[in-house]
Parts: structure tokens; sequence; C-alpha cells
């Protein structure tokens, strides 16, 4: 019977599509009763979603993710449906308000992207979901922010529907307009030591299954008949405008599309009335849709209904991660593709060459910190003719030619003000400011079809696997942070997200720590995305789902040949999350600095994002040594450590202090209130004496702090240090190590800039009181901290 209840999750996709498509096949469409019943059947499909929000309801919890996954499905199937879930969700969402908060922002999520999906919604819903975004302006955070957000994309709908559908598509594909130009890109990333293989190809098989090769004309039309069908209704024929568009060549389409974008934009853009704008928006797509259709034959009745146009998957990367390096190499990669695809910038020829620099270079940490230019840069000292031509010779004086003007050269950077110049886009959302009280926030990132885009492309980067991949995802993340402080290179052209997926593969053992060294444990679990699940209901129903029906499908596939074409559940919910999940949680990375017992070996300094292990390796006995072993074990096993810490209370007081300890072994772990903090885990041998003889135990010592240095004590032992239980980041003959909160690298650099000119002991002086101090890793969820 368990393993019966545990396949149900995984076959539900097959079984719920067949049920669905079964059902929709009774379903007469136009008549009464049959729209009644698939209203009913939505109406229980978001019943279930409800229950499943409910954790107390065990029932649902095999299945959680699949209720949502299906009901767009339906959607999908039949574009009638759309209306009725639009319906029957602002209905749960007024209950919601006054009894069950903590549903809210999960059915909000669900509509918000019901919308975007739909052929046509009536204005009536528009503003009725417009007007519950509104009242959420009242509540505390997130409800104030993400309803902030919902209704100004509302709003841009109301005036332009389809608006968000062209975005969205526009930007995931890149296909160029003169409108609206932003790009967005999806990073897959999957360590091969972490998942299985068979997870990978399963990974491999769905993402290419929906890749489609030069399919720009096919995106182009479905943002044609999309935004025709979201305004006109059913006063449009798709199947003829279909078949209109069909016909066309490919220069006539792109003509078409750059039409459909330029007016959609217009009318968002338009200062008139609501009702204005989208009367007048109505109209000129009229015209452009008959247009279309003016030489095609009628192939349908005219009263045919609404079509489902559906929306494609994002263009997805696919990555194994193997390189360190290989974060950084792709994101300049793809900047740089968009550069030379010809998006505007300043400097783009100088962007280009540098990030040529960074990608050829081998030792990418010591870029130089600013390039002088031997050229004056002055057009009248250079006799360069095509620069100094006046485009108009008739307005020409002798006052205007004396003017000074320069040639696109490279200037030498000042310090102080590139810092001003990039401090609002480099510490945007991925750190807080001031004193760094604040362990565990949440902000509002730019989702994919947001209304403002304040930077022309947006990276996002998922990465899939245990705690593992996250630290090496932090260490990655403050190596790339460390290239951005001393030359912005990405900086102002690129918006980074981050996204978790957690996998397990529990019979994998290659990747246990135990490998290395038999004191350190084998850990593989997945402590970072159960807190995000326990923070965030809806992460937690839909993503953390996935942590064993990823590795689940993957095996069924295998077994029975058989792969997930048609409806790729794993591309359609990770597509939803990076589209939807605009809220960062963010958490504190520590630094490391490690001594070894060589002196010649330098001290190494290295980050981690979820746990330090220390263990002490056994020394071999020496020949003759028995009395040692006759003294006991305690002597013998672990080591003698001396511990300075500061601790840290709610009051935000701390106190220095000291500690010695004959311990087997400390773990770190970053805490999980709000408080920067560790909660450090020490194996404290202690003997005691009884009548019977003496005996030696072990004792956890708990501590709270906010840096912490340990240093071994005994002469020729050292320790044995892990971080974030990958088996790939150990370090051997370690004799102290010294753990503090992660400093920002701009903050680092622009403090060793200022100390040249400062006196000892001034701190956060100019632009120091408003850089972030503090380097966070954030995570993206669909609510934040709830």
């Amino acid at each position: 019977m368990e393993s019966k209840a545990k396949n149900a999750g995984a076959v539900w996709e097959t079984n719920s599509a067949d049920e669905t498509g079964t059902f929709q096949e009774r379903c007469t469409r136009g008549s009464s009763s049959a729209a009644a019943i698939a209203e009913a059947d939505i109406k229980h499909s978001v019943q279930a979603i409800i229950r499943e929000l409910d954790r107390t309801n065990p029932a649902f919890q095999c299945s959680r993710g699949m209720f949502r996954w299906t009901l767009h499905k339906k959607t999908e199937r039949d574009p009638n449906n759309s209306k009725y879930l639009v319906n029957i969700l602002m209905a749960e969402l007024e209950l919601a308000k006054d009894a069950n908060k903590h549903y809210i922002l999960p059915l909000l999520n669900t509509l918000m992207y019901a919308i975007i999906q739909a052929a046509y919604i009536p204005v009536n819903l528009y503003e009725k979901a417009y007007t519950f975004c509104k009242g959420l302006l009242s509540l505390p955070k997130p409800y104030c922010t993400i309803g902030h957000q919902y209704a100004v994309m509302l709003k841009a709908e109301r005036k332009a529907p389809g608006l968000l559908y062209q975005r969205l598509v526009i930007s995931e594909h890149g296909l160029k307009n003169d409108t609206f130009s932003h790009r967005d890109k999806i990073f897959i990333f999957a360590d091969p030591d972490l998942i299985s293989e068979e997870v990978i190809n399963a990974l491999r098989h769905e993402i290419h299954s929906v890749s489609l090769n030069d399919a720009s004309a096919l995106y182009m039309c479905h943002i044609i008949k999309h935004s025709i069908q979201a305004t006109l209704g059913e006063n449009c024929n798709i199947s003829n405008l279909d078949v209109a568009l069909q016909k066309k060549p490919y220069i006539v389409i792109e003509h078409y599309f750059q039409e459909v974008v330029a007016i959609t934009e217009q009318s968002y853009y338009s200062s008139e009335d609501i009702a204005v704008a989208r009367r007048k928006h109505s109209s000129k797509l009229q015209e452009l849709y008959n247009i279309i259709t003016s030489s095609a034959q009628q192939v349908t009745p005219s009263s045919e209904g609404l079509q489902n146009i559906p929306l494609p998957n994002p263009d997805i990367s696919f990555f194994m991660w193997k390189d360190d390096d290989l974060l950084w190499k792709e994101l300049v990669h793809f900047v740089r593709n968009q550069l030379d695809s010809g998006q505007d910038f300043i400097n783009s020829d100088s962007d280009t060459s540098e990030m040529s620099e960074s990608t050829d270079g081998h030792n990418n940490e010591q870029t130089r910190l600013s390039i002088l230019s031997t050229d004056s840069g002055i057009v009248r000292d250079c006799g360069d003719p095509a620069a100094g031509n006046d485009p108009s010779p008739s307005r020409s004086s002798e006052g205007n030619q004396a003017k000074l003007s320069r040639k696109g050269g490279v200037k030498k950077r000042n310090q102080d003000s590139e810092n001003a110049l990039f401090l609002p886009e480099l510490y945007d959302s991925t750190a807080t400011s001031g004193d760094m009280n604040l362990h565990r926030r949440f902000d509002c990132n730019t989702m994919p079809f947001s209304i403002k885009q304040r930077k022309p492309n947006t990276a996002r980067v998922v990465v899939i696997g245990n705690d593992c991949i996250l630290g090496r995802l932090a260490k990655a993340f403050h190596s790339l942070r460390k290239r951005e402080a001393r030359r912005g290179i990405l900086t102002a052209k690129l918006n980074l997200l981050l996204y978790h997926i957690p996998v397990t593969n529990e019979n994998r053992s290659s990747v246990s720590t135990a490998q290395v060294n038999h004191l350190l444990h084998s850990d593989l679990s997945c402590e970072l995305s159960k807190y995000l699940g326990s923070i965030d209901p809806w992460y937690n129903s839909n993503i953390n789902s996935l942590r064993k029906m990823i590795p689940e499908l993957a095996r069924m596939s295998t077994m029975s040949g058989r792969q997930s074409g048609a409806d790729p559940f794993i591309v359609d919910v990770t597509s939803y999350y990076v589209r939807m999940g605009c809220q960062p949680v963010c958490f504190q990375i520590y630094s490391v600095k490690l001594t070894f017992s060589n002196e010649t070996d330098e001290v190494v300094d290295d980050v981690f994002l979820i746990q330090l292990e220390v263990g002490f390796p056994e020394q071999k006995p020496v020949k003759g040594a028995t009395l040692a072993r006759r003294r006991g074990t305690s002597e013998g096993v672990g080591g003698q450590i001396a511990v300075t810490y500061k601790k840290i209370a709610l009051s935000n007081r701390e106190s220095t202090k000291q500690l010695a300890s004959h311990c087997t072994g400390i773990v770190m772990k970053a805490g999980t209130d709000d408080l920067v903090c560790l909660d450090v885990s020490i194996s404290e041998v202690t003997s005691k004496t009884h009548l019977s003889g003496k005996t030696t135990l072990i004792e956890n010592v708990k501590i709270r702090t906010s840096q912490v240095k340990v240093k071994m004590q005994n002469s020729g032992k050292s320790m044995v240090i892990s971080l974030d239980k990958d088996s790939r980041r150990v370090y051997k003959d370690v004799i102290s190590i010294d753990v503090s909160p992660c400093l920002e690298p701009g903050y680092s650099l622009h403090k060793m800039r200022t100390s040249k000119f400062t006196q000892s002991g001034t701190e956060n002086i100019g632009l120091a009181k408003y850089m972030p101090k503090c380097l966070l890793l954030p995570i993206n969820t669909f609510v934040g901290i709830l």
C-alpha cells in the first residue's frame, strides 16, 4: 500500500491529463449544462488547492503541486475555463481575506498566472481583481508589496489586454522589436556528482523536447493571435486569422508583429483614461485584424468561440556544473551576445572588449582597477574626419567648430564616482545596509513581464540539487561580486535572480564527506529548502514536492522507456517558478580563514552558506605507548581547542567570550532566526569519577555567536574542515579557523581605498555609510517570508 501511495503523485501527470480530457469531451461547448459542469469541475480543483495549503491535512501531501499544474492544464485545453477560474478565485480570495490570510498570496499567484494565460477575460473581472489587489495595500508585508505589484500589472492589462503575455514571450525568446527590447534567459545548473545520471538524462530530454529551433515566426504568430483575441474576444475568428498568417511570408509576419507590439505598448503608455485607452486599442487591433484576414477565405463560422493560444515554455539552457567559473562565463557570454545583437549601451565597444578580456584571461581575480588611455580623445587633436563631421553644415559656425568634443575612447575611471554610479544597481536586492541585524529577509524582484525594467537583461539561475550545490552557488556568487566590485562589467546590464529546486539522491554515496574522512558525517539533506517551505507554503507545495518526485519520474520513465514530451511536468513547474517567484529570501554568507600546520602553506579564505563541520583525525599510536591507552580514550580522541567568540543576544549586545575544551567535533550552522548568527555545537569530552571508576561522556555545548575563532592547542594535531556538506570542499591539516559574516566585496574595497586618507579607527564615513556591509545570497520564492 505504501508503494502505491508513493507512486500516486508520480503518475498523477498522466492520469490527470487523461481524466481531464475525458471530462472535457463529455462537455459540449455552448450548452448551459456543460458550462455548469465545467465550472463545478474548476471549483473542485480550486478547493483541492486550498485543502493542500492546509498542512494539517495529510491526505493531500503525496500529491502536492499536482493540483495547481492540473488546474492550469484545464484552462489550456478549454479557454472558456479561464473566466470560470478567475471568478472562482476572486470569490475564494474575498473569503480568505477575512478568515485565512495565509491562503491569499498562493491563490493570488494562481490568479495572475491564469490571467496571463487566459485567451480572454471580461472587463468586469479585470476590475474586480484590480480592486482586490488595491485592498491589500493596507495589509503588512508581503501582502502590500505583492498586492501593489499585481495591481500595477492588472492596470496595464485593463488598458492593453495581452500585454503581460506579449512581454513574457518577447523577453524569454529574444524577439526583436522596436519598442520592448528586454531579454530574459533561464540557466539551469545541475551538479553531476550530486544527482543521478537518470535524473540528468530526464531533465535534459524534457528541456530539449520543448526547445524549438528557429521558432521566432511561430512565437510572433502566437503574440499576434493572443493580443487580438485578448482584446476582441469572440468578435474575431482565430482559425481564419491562423490560416491567413500561415500563408504570409516571414517578412510580412514580422511586420504585423511589430504593429501589434507598437499598438500594445502605445496603449499602455497612454495618459488617457483606462476606458478611452482600451477603446482606442481595440479599434486599432480590429483594423489590423481586418487587414490580415481580408485576403483569406473564411474556413469556419464567425461564431466559433475562443481558442487557446499556448504560452510557450521559456528558452532554457541546461549545464553540468563542473567548472567553478562556469556561472561567470555563461553570464558574460549571455550579455556579450546581447551587445553583439544590437542592444544600445553606452560604450558598448569598450564593454565588449572588457568582457572578452575577462573571459579569456585566467587570472580573473587580479583585474586591474582602471584603463588609462594615452590619447587625449579630443577630436580636433586627433584629426578624425569621420568623428568631426557636423551633421548640419549650414548651421556650423566658428564658435561651434572651436568646441571640444570627445571621441569614443576609454577614460580613466574615478574610483569615488564609479562607486556612486553603481551603488544603487550593485546592491539593489542582494544585501542589506546598516549593522546587519536581519539575517533572512525578503524583498521584491522584477518579474519577467514587469512593467518597469531597470536593466536590459535578466538572468534567472536555477540550481538543482541539495545543500551542497547551494554552497557552491554561494562561493560562485561571492566570486562574481568580487569581480564586479573591481570592475562593474555586468552590474549595469544584468539583473541576476537565483532559484533553488531541491533534488536528493539517497542511493548515491559518492558525495558523502565520509569518503574523505570518516570523522565527518554524511548529510544529503535539503535544510535550506525545508526552511523556505516553512515560511512560504506555496514554495513548499510546488517546489519542495519535486525533491523526491523528480527522481521518481526519472526512474519511471527509464523503466517504461517513455519520455514525457506532450506535457513536460518538470519544465512546466520550473517555468512557473521562475516566472512567478519574485520574492527573494536572503541568507547570510559566512567567510572562513583557514591556517595550516605547514607554515609554508598560505592562509586560505573561503565561504560557506549552511554548515561548517570540524573533525579531528585520530593519531596513530606510538610503539610502547601502552600507558596512554590505559588512561582512557578521552586523551586520545579529539583534540584540545581554544574558542574565542562573540556572544550575541536579542538586545544586539555583543560580548567577547573564551573557553577551552577537549572535544571530538564541532558543527557550525547558520541560524534559523532573523539574526546574523551561527549555532555552534561542540561535542565536548568530559570525565566523571564514580565509585565504580572513571567514565567518559560526550556532551554538546551550544553557542550562539556572530564571530568565532577556533585554534588547536595540541602540538602535532590538526583539524579537518568540511564546508556545506561537500566532499570536494574539505581542508586537512588545519590548526586555526576564523569565521565571521562575509563582507560585501564592494564595501571592503571602498573601505580599503578610503583607509589611506582617513584616521585609524574611523569607519563608515562617506559612501560607506550607505553601502551594505554584509553579503547575502538571495533565493527567490513565491511570497517571501509569510
